[in-house]
């Protein structure tokens, strides 16, 4: 049975595509989940925007220089209350982080969420 993706990436044309990203619970998991988040992203560097407790952003660290804006982005992040910019190329959407600072993947109802938050955006 293939398991649930564990993130979604959204493009700049508002295209949902589901990733299954590593875990970073090992040193090895961290490597591989950098190294897709690089090539999902695009970007050499990669920071993260806390939406909630529940849903993180990934972004291009340097986007407003290599990407187009993403008005799909930029729509659920202020949403959330980030109104001081506008995010730059696909981003990476997944949970929020654990008690140890780990990635949480997106479970199906989180995704469900974002669903609908981003047609009511």
């Amino acid at each position: 049975m293939p398991s649930a993706p564990s993130a979604l990436l959204l493009t700049c044309d508002g295209q949902l595509v589901e990733i299954d990203l590593p875990t970073d619970t090992t040193e090895e998991g961290s490597d591989a989940r950098g190294a897709v988040l690089r090539a999902t992203l695009r970007c050499d560097r990669f920071d993260v925007v806390a939406l909630t407790t529940q849903w993180d952003m990934w972004i291009d660290d340097e986007g407003l220089f290599n990407h187009p804006v993403n008005p799909y982005a930029t729509a659920l992040a202020r949403r959330f209350g980030f109104v001081h910019q506008r995010y730059h190329g696909p981003v990476l959407l997944t949970g929020g982080a654990d008690a140890e600072g780990y990635t949480l993947p997106l479970l199906r109802d989180q995704m469900v969420g974002l669903f609908i938050t981003l047609s009511a955006s």
